[in-house]
Formats: C-alpha cells, structure tokens, sequence
C-alpha cells in the first residue's frame, strides 16, 4: 500500500519582522553615503561658481552666460538630489554631465574651443574656474566609482551627518572662495575702463593682464572672459 505524504501542518511558518523607521535609515555601507554625500556636496559648491560666473563673466555674449548658468544650475540640482536620491542611473548622469564640464575647460586652457565666441582662444586659468573644475572632477570620480560598484544611496546626508557636516564645511568653503574670488575679479575689472567692443579680456582672478573689452561697466571675471 502507497504511503502518502503528510504535511505538517503544524511546522512553523515566517512571518513577517516589523522594521523600525530606524532601522530602515540605516546605511548597511556606511563608505557609500560618505562618497555620495561628497559628490552632492561638491557638485553644489561647483554649481555656485558657475552661476557666479554667469552673472559676472563680462565681454561675453548671451550663449556664454547660457552655458554657465544651464551648467551651474544643472549641478545644483543634481547635487541636492543626490543627497536624498542617487540610484545608479542618476550618478551616472552626473559622471556624464561633469565630465563634459571639466573636458570643456580643458580644452579651452589647453588648444581652445573649436566654436564659439572665444573660439581658437587659448584662455587664462583663475582661481575660480580651477575650484569648480575640481569640485567637478571629484563629482565625476566619486560618482563613477558608485556606478561601477553598482551601488546608490537614499538620504546619504542623513546617515551620515557628521561627515555631511565636514564635507559642508571643507567643500562648501571652496564653493564660496571661488564665488568670492568670481565676483571680486568682476568688480575689480569693471573698474578698468577703456575703448573697444571686440576682444575679450584676459586676466580677472588670476591676475594676469590682457586684452580688454570696452565700457567701464564689463569686467573679466575670475574664468578669463
């Protein structure tokens, strides 16, 4: 005769484990919130350079101040949704988006734009544009190494606020002596004067001297515009 199976009815089942709002903040890779918190921090701190440049860059046409305010606008909103949100998809598109930033300047501190008004124009480097290419550069290599490693993180800055903190402090006072060293060599150029409307000017931030656009109003502007 068949021996039937028997089930136990009787064996114990899982259930369900109530998970604490607590515990669901918890980072389980701590070393994850750091890098994306870093990256957060530094693409805002870039961003408020470049709309610092956007609004002093002076002999420049409407295009210009465009890229500068599309790209330093761009970066700021990424970086404050990173902080809260940053699946892979969206670090890397920061990656991306940076990288094209620093190949940019460097390119236009090396052989020049290929177009544009500064176009075959080896320009200046300055204090400021050097600071948020930084800033930016450190974005494209915290966000790489996260999309590599295939890992996000949500709410980054809460898990870790200490470093939050720290990172702030160190990266948001780059962030503010490049916007003061932008709006400072703006204002010092705005005071120079002088005749002609063409070629740009050279100098700002970094002190070097140059070419000058007319109007007592333009100044140069730490990016060598």
């Amino acid at each position: 005769m068949a021996v039937q199976p028997r089930w136990d009815e009787d064996a114990p089942r899982p259930r369900p484990v109530a998970v604490s709002a607590r515990a669901e903040l918890a980072d389980p890779d701590p070393r994850t919130a750091r890098i994306v918190t870093a990256v957060g921090v530094a693409s805002i701190a870039a961003g408020a350079i470049n709309i610092a440049a956007a609004a002093t860059i002076g002999g420049s046409d409407a295009l210009t101040h465009l890229f500068f305010g599309v790209v330093g606008a761009a970066q700021i909103v990424w970086g404050l949704l990173a902080l809260v949100w940053a699946p892979r998809w969206w670090l890397g598109l920061g990656a991306l988006g940076n990288a094209a930033v620093v190949g940019t300047w460097l390119m236009s501190r090396t052989v020049g734009l290929p177009a544009g008004q500064f176009a075959h124009i080896v320009l200046p480097i300055g204090f400021a544009d050097t600071v948020a290419t930084i800033l930016a550069a450190v974005t494209v290599v915290g966000a790489t190494v996260l999309v590599v490693r295939g890992t996000g993180a949500t709410r980054a800055a809460v898990r870790v606020r200490s470093f939050a903190l720290a990172a702030a402090v160190v990266l948001g006072t780059l962030g503010i002596a490049g916007v003061l060293s932008q709006t400072n060599a703006f204002a010092s150029g705005g005071s120079g004067g002088g005749h002609g409307t063409t070629a740009p000017v050279y100098g700002g931030g970094n002190g070097q001297g140059g070419m000058q656009n007319g109007g007592g109003s333009s100044g140069g502007g730490g990016y060598g515009y």
